[in-house]
């Protein structure tokens, strides 16, 4: 049975979608992938509602709307390049666009781009909202991503974790009984990174870490950041562009605004990679495999400060276990939509601190 899945990260790179064939066991296989990248001025409105105090519930709604219209081009896109019917397709998982994420005590997590206007537009069922539920069985609502991480990647004779690199990092550690396996978000990755390459050199992302590698680390910029109550504190726990920002880390360190924009940029990359490997080190395995996702798997400079930080660990990207590191999110989303109209649970309880496993997502039916 086929399937879509559709991702926009805290990146606010794009549209990341999947075209899945799921079997009766529900062992995923990726068919076809397709891209929709946010034009500026989309990037910009969405950045600004992320970031603004105060959220202008008019202008909310109609990026709602617009974000659904956006998906459902995405999907038909797909379709269209691969010559696959909409009646083909069981349903489409839509992660949505994150504006705000709380962690526990008081969670709550609010993602827009109207499902409403996917399931009305592309013909198809739609299943969206994957958060809420979660945290109303007490958890965090993220990070969803570990427990397909678990289904697909999984190996009984190896001690291995995915970290995918997006907007923010996060961390899954396989056990051999699937409910002791575990993720939760190391800290930022992408979102800090682009934020400033953006402003400073009106690029989108710095490739391969270019521009980071020109840098030199500012060990008083990265001591500070890291004294961020977050990487001290336990799993579950996750976090978002509401903590990791750059105008959060201007108020922390104002030194920085007067140091050389390349410096910067790499102490960023390095605050990435030395916080995940402190809490791979903390909480997960220090030796093994550990593979990557996410876009900031292409960034060959912050690869290789993750490496220098974890020696012990062989770091290689999903790829070589079948699904290519820029389309494990989406393809979960697939699964995850999989999971919820055949009734069965998409959460990981001890990820999130949920209650239990519990059955994720709101139906829109074609």
């Amino acid at each position: 049975m086929l399937y879509i899945g559709l991702m926009s990260g805290t990146s606010l790179d794009g549209i990341d979608a999947a075209l899945v064939n799921i079997n009766e066991y529900g062992c995923p296989t990726l068919i076809a992938q397709h891209f929709q990248p946010y034009e500026g001025p989309l990037q910009t409105e969405i950045f600004t509602l992320c970031q603004s105090a105060e959220i202008n519930v008019v202008a909310m709604q109609a990026l709602d709307q617009k974000l659904g219209r956006l998906y459902s081009e995405c999907v038909l896109t797909l379709l269209s390049q691969h010559n696959i019917d909409a009646t083909d397709i069981r349903a489409i998982g839509c992660h949505g666009q994150t504006l705000r994420h709380q962690p526990r005590p008081n969670a709550f997590s609010l993602q827009i781009g109207d499902a409403n206007q996917i399931a009305e537009i592309t013909e198809i069922t739609t299943v969206a909202d994957f958060r809420r539920r979660d945290i109303a069985a007490g958890g965090e609502g993220a990070p969803l991503v570990p427990a397909f991480h678990q289904h697909v990647f999984y190996d009984s004779f190896k001690s291995r974790q995915i970290l995918n690199l997006g907007g923010i990092a996060n961390i899954t550690v396989l056990a051999k009984d699937a409910n002791n396996s575990f993720g939760f978000d190391l800290g930022p990755a992408n979102a800090l990174s682009n934020e400033w390459v953006n402003q400073h050199w009106q690029l989108e992302f710095d490739k391969d870490g270019e521009l980071a590698r020109a840098g030199t680390i500012q060990c008083d910029l990265l001591t500070e950041w890291l004294q961020l109550d977050y990487f001290d504190r336990a799993p579950p726990k996750s976090t978002g562009r509401e903590l990791f920002n750059i105008k959060q880390l201007q108020a922390l360190t104002p030194a920085m605004n007067s140091v050389a924009k390349e410096d910067v940029l790499a102490s960023l990359i390095e605050l990435t990679a030395v916080s995940a490997a402190k809490g791979i080190k903390r909480w997960g395995y220090k030796e093994g495999e550990l593979y990557l996702c996410g876009g900031g798997a292409h960034n060959g400079y912050l690869v290789e400060r993750i490496q220098h930080h974890l020696p012990s660990l062989d770091i290689a990207l999903t790829d070589e276990l079948g699904i290519p590191a820029d389309m494990v999110e989406a393809c979960a989303f697939a699964w995850l939509a999989y999971r919820t109209v055949n009734a069965l649970s998409g959460n990981s309880a001890k990820t999130t601190g949920a209650k239990g496993p519990r059955i994720l997502g709101a139906i829109y039916s074609a």
